[in-house]
């Protein structure tokens, strides 16, 4: 038997699929740019190797890993983040002649990776989502202010870009609401200054913004066909104004599957997605927010809930076998405690006059089993430390905020 390696091991998401994995007898090569990180410290984990990182230098991160690929026995490669599966997906050609890829191509995977290309899919497909607008200049955005309804949200088309090899990345954090049309104008100039020579000119969408509960509908799709499918509703996320759930619970709503699963079949997804809704839960109108087409965050939660996506996946793209979806438990819930969920109570103390409610619900939601933590695999936790006090100086040094963008613009890169 091969080996599958799995990228971005300091991730709560690779560290899931490594436990999955290794727990069904699979070895499992982890990767990352640290030597040191929770998947690396798992009990599960067989093997380990270093990468360049794919933030500094995209096309040294493909050269290295093309060579691992090609000096090891692999079935499969799982890359984990958009930071390491966009370069991976673009060369994807050339790793497939070496190893299986469990991701689409990159032109099916651009479709959830750019934010209006995915818009533009739910409006043919007659799927709920906010008013959207591209826009590349400020005479274009003064042209639609008038068609608003306010507050707005200014969203980059994509989480990660890269120039000149470099990644950068941006969150929808409070900067990108606006509430009026001078405010979104002033919002706007400031983003594109801050990025300006990085970003290209349509970089940006406008959406209305939508009231709501954040949901999301975990789907593995193999020729059109669900192969397995989960629902977990948001507690709490960081950050608060839209983020990664630091606490959520598994539930089940069978218009959010038809939706997510009709646009997945339009977008003639392979592999594992994750598509994002916001419900008004006084009145049931939805939302599609987004698609990440790769493992989540908060894949532990699916996994205690009795849906196994690694090893399934595995199942699809190595074993080939054909399999009904397994049925899951509803009410299970699980948090991400560090730092997500104490970096949610700060900012929940920041943002909100009910401080005493606050806390209340970080006390009483500490019952919740953890995504990291694990008594039959406890090492993880302390790389999960050492990965949060680096990323600590990222932010003190500049190099990130504390939603995590990446914002260090070297020289090099302009």
């Amino acid at each position: 038997m091969g080996l599958v390696l799995v990228t971005d091991a300091s991730e709560r998401a690779a560290l899931a699929v490594i436990r999955s994995l290794g727990k069904k007898g699979i070895r499992v090569l982890a990767a990352d740019t640290a030597g040191v990180n929770a998947g690396f410290l798992s009990r599960y984990c067989a093997h380990r190797v270093t990468y360049p990182s794919p933030i500094e230098n995209k096309e040294r991160f493909v050269e290295s890993l093309l060579r691992l690929v090609k000096s090891v026995d692999l079935e499969l490669l799982i890359p984990v983040t958009d930071f390491t599966m966009i370069p991976i997906l673009e060369r994807k050609g050339e790793f497939e002649h070496h190893v299986k890829v469990a991701a689409p191509s990159c032109e099916v995977a651009m479709k959830a990776y750019d934010k209006f290309q995915t818009v533009n899919i739910a409006r043919r497909c007659r799927i709920p989502h906010p008013k959207t607008f591209l826009i590349d200049d400020v005479k274009t955005l003064r042209e639609i202010a008038d068609e608003l309804n306010y507050p707005a949200v200014i969203k980059p088309r994509m989480k990660v870009f890269w120039k000149n090899g470099k990644a950068f990345s941006m969150k929808v954090t409070s900067i990108n609401y606006a509430y009026d049309k001078e405010d979104l104008r002033i919002k706007y100039e400031k983003l594109v200054n801050r990025l300006r020579g990085i970003i290209p000119s349509d970089f940006f969408i406008i959406q209305e913004f939508v009231e709501g509960v954040g949901y999301g509908v975990e789907v593995l799709m193999n020729c059109s066909k669900v192969m397995a499918l989960f629902m977990h509703k948001r507690l709490h996320e960081y950050p608060v104004s839209g983020g990664a759930s630091t606490l959520r619970v598994s539930v089940y709503d069978r218009r959010l599957l038809e939706y997510s699963v009709k646009l997945l079949r339009e977008m003639r997804w392979q592999g594992v997605a994750m598509v994002e809704f916001r419900v008004d839960e006084e009145n049931g109108a939805l939302n599609l927010i987004e698609v990440n087409g790769r493992f989540w965050g908060s894949l532990p939660l699916a996994i205690a809930a009795g849906v196994d996506f690694p090893y399934l996946l595995y199942r699809c793209f190595v074993k080939r076998e054909d399999f009904t979806p397994p049925s899951y438990r509803l009410g299970v819930k699980q948090r991400w405690f560090i730092p997500g969920e104490l970096l949610w109570l700060f900012s929940s103390l920041t943002a909100t006059d009910s401080w005493f409610a606050s806390i209340k619900d970080f006390i009483t939601s500490s019952s919740a089993p953890d995504d990291i933590a694990a008594l039959d695999d406890i090492a993880p936790l302390a790389g999960a430390l050492w990965t949060s006090i680096t990323l600590l100086f990222d932010v003190l040094k500049g190099r990130r905020s504390l939603a995590g963008e990446v914002l260090k613009v070297s020289s090099e890169a302009l």
